[in-house]
């Protein structure tokens, strides 16, 4: 009974000292308002994490005055790790993952490129990565595809089949059962026993369309619910839930083949779409330009064929930072 405790107890710090590293990465950089919220949280939550995140502290202090190289290739030893997360749940020594890390946290732009979510990646037990889209079996037999750059978490048992996206978008096909099946997404879930329907989230946003079956989406909090017809969609953020709408389901699923349908979109999320096909970052400046309104359709298999289609729209000005870093700005 002992090791199991003691067990318990390597796993919770191990993974505390990655949501620490993580952490203390984006707060080098520029973090958002709800991110400091977030972090400052994180790090009441716990005593441990007080602990951890202060030695992280000090290693960097010693390792930035030793003048130790940056070499981002070295990224591929913190993937290798969230993988082992993501299979096992389990690391070795807290001590190897900290030394597997340290270049990290030493290439701030690195984990601002290439993981710009890297606790949601920790926290998901699936993950898809940017340009690729993925197909799950759940263990009910319902599958779910995901969309390019998409995080869920998964939890089925004899009571309840729950899905939570954590980012991006993904389609459901429920296996019909007793057993009710809830997809959460930011501040509300869907909840069916057997259907299909699409889940997306957009920054603050989230949209659900039914392509067939029945389907009750709710906010938290709040006391109204909706129930979708097969064609309908509706969207519910922090204040509620909008007005159920009718859609092309050509159109609203066309993400499934790598085709994305847009109309009255803001320039900002139709960017953040496109970032979730390619590797790198692009980076909109100037908030005027990131609210205009567009409407198009293109392919996903070739994202600068796509930013070209939308620049034709719009008439902004691209700069190419290396192959990695585009800027898009008036």
């Amino acid at each position: 009974m002992s090791m199991n405790k003691n067990d318990s107890s390597s796993d919770r710090h191990d993974k505390a000292e990655l949501e620490a590293i993580a952490w203390f990465t984006r707060m080098q950089g520029n973090p958002s308002q709800i991110e400091r919220e977030d972090f400052d949280a994180w790090l009441n939550a716990d005593k441990q994490h007080q602990q951890i995140y202060s030695e992280i502290s000090m290693l960097w202090s010693s390792a930035k005055s030793s003048g130790l190289p940056v070499n981002p290739a070295d990224a591929i030893l913190l993937e290798g790790r969230l993988q082992v997360i993501r299979r096992r749940r389990k690391l070795t020594k807290a001590g190897a993952v900290v030394t597997g890390c340290l270049v990290m946290l030493l290439s701030g732009s690195w984990i601002w490129l290439e993981k710009p979510h890297l606790l949601q990646d920790i926290r998901a037990d699936y993950v898809s990565a940017r340009g690729e889209q993925k197909t799950l079996e759940l263990q009910d037999g319902s599958t779910v595809l995901l969309g390019a750059d998409t995080a869920v978490d998964v939890a089925i048992s004899g009571v309840e089949r729950r899905v939570q996206i954590l980012r991006g978008t993904a389609f459901f096909s429920v296996e019909p059962s007793n057993i009710p099946f809830i997809v959460g997404a930011s501040n509300g879930e869907a909840t069916v026993l057997g259907t299909a329907f699409d889940v997306s989230i957009a920054e603050n946003n989230v949209t659900v369309t039914l392509e067939h079956g029945s389907l009750q989406v709710r906010a938290d909090g709040k006391n109204e619910a909706v129930i979708l017809k097969p064609g309908e969609e509706v969207s519910y953020n922090a204040e509620g839930i909008g007005q159920v709408q009718k859609v092309n389901l050509d159109e609203a699923m066309a993400w499934h083949e790598k085709r994305y349908v847009f109309t009255n979109a803001r320039l900002a999320d139709v960017i953040n779409y496109i970032g979730r096909y390619r590797d790198g970052r692009i980076v909109v400046i100037g908030s005027d330009l990131a609210e205009q309104r567009i409407s198009g359709s293109f392919s996903l298999e070739n994202t600068d064929a796509a930013l070209a289609s939308v620049q034709s729209i719009v008439g902004f000005n691209i700069t190419r930072l290396s192959n990695r870093v585009v800027i898009i700005r008036p």
